[in-house]
């Protein structure tokens, strides 16, 4: 038996090794069989997955706006509103050439706490339900959260054919030829100005999105859907300073989205233009002012005079539908250097600015030369421009008696607070846009870079600022660290912040 099967193994052995050296054979006579075979095996390992990301720490040293006189919830008009960490999780992945996966997310704690939970409350007078911000803050320290939080910064998929690429989920898009503090043609998202970092890509805000885009010709033809609206997040500062009670944004609904459409591409070598529009809505505020109450009448001799006296003052605030279209340009100059325009035109429901009580339309615009390397490894933008008040309204005098009254009685009129905080205190503004960056050391390990935006009444009298410069030492390729400042004071808001972080990318 033993004999047997020692033959039959020892016959199926020559047989597969005849087979096995048949198709090497065959495989020698006939070489792009071979190559086929190989492009197979390549093919199947087009489907790959990567896991990146950092570890931060994060210290904000800071000065705030309002002070500690009559509020427990700051102890000092100095501060220190953030001693945390970050871990950030980034998951990619790729499907031969027509799919591609990316995920960002983000863990943080900070220790020195978030104030989050503000408290209802309810006026039987007015029949009003209203979350209320007192003008100074007045919240206890005990109330402050310091529960790690987690944040999706973006989580999408593309999926490509030849001409046509889509693009789904929680995604960062960025319109324009330039970048800066102020970029007019940047309308679609929203940005975070309560940021604690010196990172400028942290102050865009992700937002869910179906974003198709069509290549031509050199061209672009790109449509955008965003079903849930995302508006601007405002330091809380701004908030109480303004004495807020609410604020509301539009429900979630198919008919509050907000839809964008953008062509852009090169005509020639060294000309790219870009046409956008968004309808949506404002990302800043508008504010509703509501003034229950009843008429007194004062007696003068003969004359009676009725004066409305307002029992309660509720200040909503709210977001305007906006139609928004987009305008770039960018002409090169040689080999690095090139002129770039960006500008916009907000227009609400109220096209030519005649309903006194909402934001006015403007129309703003940048431009200015912008080199990729000037010399000594200088790269510089430089940006100057205007945003122009369409029909302009003056602020009522509230120090006229007559003129309060009549504001009151007529809500005609907003008064010179609401103007300043919308920055339309005049009939246009002049804007100095900036960003400068500079490498030093050997291999660029040391990295100087700052961004300012500038902005000033039309007599030069009064100016607002905001600047960022920081610098970022490179350690080794996986260790750095960054120390920033922030120096801001924009329309009656200051924020000064010094900021220290420390990453480590793997």
């Amino acid at each position: 038996m033993r004999s047997k099967s020692l033959a039959i193994f020892t016959c199926m052995m020559l047989f597969c090794t005849g087979v096995a050296y048949s198709q090497i054979d065959n495989l020698a006579d006939k070489p792009e069989a071979g190559k086929q075979k190989e492009k197979g095996k390549d093919k199947d390992k087009d489907v790959t997955f990567s896991l990146h990301g950092f570890a931060q720490a994060n210290f904000v040293a800071s000065r705030n706006s309002i002070g500690a006189s009559g509020n427990r919830w700051r102890t000092s008009r100095y501060e220190f509103p953030r001693i945390g960490g970050t871990l950030r999780l980034e998951l990619e992945g790729n499907a031969y050439d027509v799919a591609h996966f990316f995920s960002a997310v983000e863990m943080e704690y900070n220790a020195a706490g978030e104030k989050k939970n503000f408290l209802k409350f309810y006026n039987p007078n007015a029949f009003l339900q209203y979350t209320y911000f007192t003008y100074n803050a007045d919240f206890d320290r005990s109330e402050l959260i310091k529960n790690p939080s987690i944040t999706v910064r973006e989580t999408y998929v593309d999926l490509y054919s030849k001409h046509v690429t889509f693009r789904v989920g929680q995604q960062i898009i960025a319109w324009g030829e330039i970048e800066g503090v102020e970029a007019p043609s940047d309308v679609v998202i929203p940005w975070d100005f309560t940021t604690k970092s010196n990172y400028f890509e942290y102050s865009r805000i992700g937002v869910t999105a179906a974003n198709l885009s069509f290549h031509f010709a050199k061209q672009q033809l790109q449509l955008i859907w965003i079903p849930l609206f995302q508006p601007t997040k405002l330091p809380l500062e701004s908030v109480y300073h303004r004495g807020v009670t609410s604020i509301s944004r539009p429900e979630f609904e198919v008919r509050n989205g907000e839809y964008a459409a953008r062509l852009s591409g090169n005509l020639g070598n060294s000309f790219r233009y870009g046409l956008g529009f968004l309808y949506g809505y404002d990302d800043l505020p508008d504010t509703r002012v509501l003034l229950p109450g009843s008429y007194q009448n004062y007696s003068f001799g003969d004359f009676t005079l009725p004066v409305y006296t307002p029992a309660v003052v509720f200040t909503e605030l709210y977001y305007n539908r906006v139609y928004v279209p987009t305008l770039d340009l960018g002409i090169a100059m040689g080999d690095v250097l090139s002129w770039k325009v960006s500008a916009n035109a907000n227009f609400t429901e109220d096209f030519w600015g005649k309903r006194d009580l909402i934001k006015n339309p403007t129309v703003t615009y940048l431009t200015g030369p912008e080199s990729t390397n000037m010399f000594a490894k200088i790269y510089l933008g430089l940006y100057v421009g205007q945003q122009w008040v369409i029909n302009y309204t003056p602020p009522t005098n509230d120090s006229n008696p007559i003129e309060l009254v009549s504001r009151l009685d007529r809500f005609k009129l907003p008064n010179k607070q609401t103007l300043k905080g919308y920055g339309q205190l005049n009939p246009y503004t002049w804007m100095l846009s900036g960003n400068m960056q500079r490498s030093f050391l050997q291999g660029d390990a040391l990295d100087f870079q700052v961004r300012f935006a500038l902005y000033t009444d039309p007599k030069l009298w009064r100016w607002d600022y905001v600047v960022y410069p920081y610098f970022l030492y490179k350690f080794t390729n996986g260790v750095s660290s960054a120390l920033g400042v922030v120096i801001a004071n924009r329309r009656g808001d200051d924020r000064y912040m010094i900021i220290s972080e420390t990453r480590y990318s793997f």
